[in-house]
């Protein structure tokens, strides 16, 4: 044996291209700490299917974006909502947008890869050409806000575990992480108690 008959083969990235691609999760994922500007700030992540792009499964290869809100002109947080609506946003403009909007919305998504860690990254979103068929998708659509869901419930335990990891990072959960059962062994559970109520055994 071999250790590469113990790793799991890397899944190799998609060509540098533009894409078509459908929005498929939008997830507020709290306030997180950036070591580049020592401060918090708010993220937010768009997940893109990529339908003409399958994975072993026969499943559209899924890509994500990172956004951290920003007001100054030409910011990546303007910029990713102008290109998805074909026009220039100023602060106070993209400041009403509602991001689960977009849930579904067919777009263009520019894709590089990146020379040292050969992983794709989403460049630049950009709304379809007049004319181009949109793309479908069966992937269920995702909406999720640490700040509206919190970290309970049927919502929350239907996230993928990769959003899950990055909302538990988050300063919200670090404040106030939710309470977790003790997960008791069924046969400690389910043991009678003595007649006098003392110890089974």
């Amino acid at each position: 044996m071999k250790l590469k008959d113990l790793m799991k083969p890397a899944t190799p990235p998609l060509p540098a291209k533009t894409y078509l691609a459908v929005i498929v999760g939008v997830y507020e994922v709290g306030q997180h700490f950036s070591e580049k500007f020592k401060n918090y700030n708010h993220k937010l992540i768009f997940q893109f299917d990529i339908p003409n792009a399958k994975d072993d499964e026969g499943k559209p290869r899924q890509l994500s974006k990172w956004l951290t809100p920003g007001r100054k002109k030409g910011c990546d947080f303007l910029s990713f909502f102008g290109g998805l609506d074909d026009k220039s946003y100023s602060a106070e403009e993209v400041s009403d947008i509602d991001p689960a909007d977009y849930l579904g919305r067919a777009c263009q998504i520019r894709v590089t890869v990146d020379a040292e860690t050969q992983k794709n990254k989403v460049e630049a979103v950009m709304t379809l050409p007049d004319g181009i068929p949109a793309p479908k998708t069966d992937t269920p659509l995702v909406w999720y806000s640490v700040e509206e869901d919190g970290f309970e419930g049927k919502k929350w335990e239907g996230l993928p575990d990769w959003v899950r990891d990055i909302c538990e990072k988050s300063e919200q959960y670090q404040q106030d992480p939710p309470e977790k059962n003790l997960d008791m062994p069924e046969d400690a559970a389910a043991a009678p108690a003595n007649e006098d109520g003392g110890c089974p055994i």
